[in-house]
């Protein structure tokens, strides 16, 4: 094995959208007292139109706000970045099993939420820049029909050489289709435990 690509929501860090909006009782929409439908459906909605192009978290959060026809309070963003968005506490255990090879990031994501993913996790310690691959800069999605996330990455590496660690059925069917070795690993169905036999894939 020479290199492996981890997902970052989910697998080294929490999703988040969906943490920050759903979260039960401490997300926005509880915090709010707004209906827990709508306000995933208008997430769902703004996923799609801020990850797969590069954009601002201020445009971000008016958009929410205009759609929820509700302004959303800054000093609130604040707060619930600040207790929802979490590492996964085994990240650096899996970054680190992962060192002996090149390390890189393949992720559905958003300009400012992979900014602060990066910034937390110390990234730059761990990856090789040249192994990001995000929507938001490739302009498609791992679901894109054709050429998607892992196409695109499967252009600059050897998919059969290659462990994708991803938490989504759909995106570990979509990375093995592209020709890559698959890993399945949840942080939120873990609780962050870190079951031996995957620091073992990832070690290769």
């Amino acid at each position: 094995m020479n290199a492996v690509l981890f997902d970052l929501g989910d697998v080294l860090f929490c999703d988040p959208w969906e943490t920050l909006l759903l979260t039960e009782h401490a997300g926005l929409a509880d915090r709010l007292g707004l209906d827990r439908d709508q306000v995933a459906e208008t997430g769902r909605k703004l996923w799609h139109r801020f990850s797969l192009r590069e954009t601002d978290e201020q445009d971000y959060w008016k958009a929410l706000s205009r759609r929820l026809r509700l302004p959303v309070s800054p000093f609130l963003i604040r707060e619930l970045e600040e207790t929802l968005l979490v590492a996964n506490p085994a990240a650096e255990t899996m970054l680190s099993a992962a060192a002996t090879h090149r390390v890189g990031i393949v992720s559905n994501n958003t300009t400012f939420w992979y900014a602060k993913q990066s910034g937390r996790l110390r990234l730059d310690k761990w990856i090789d820049p040249e192994l990001v691959f995000l929507s938001c800069r490739e302009g498609v999605s791992k679901g894109t029909p054709g050429q998607g996330l892992f196409e695109r990455a499967a252009q600059h590496l050897d998919p059969a050489t290659t462990l994708v660690v991803e938490d989504r059925p759909r995106n570990l069917a979509r990375a093995h289709a592209a020709g890559f070795r698959t890993l399945a690993y949840s942080f939120s169905a873990t609780s962050g435990a870190l079951p031996p036999e995957v620091l073992e894939n990832i070690r290769g």
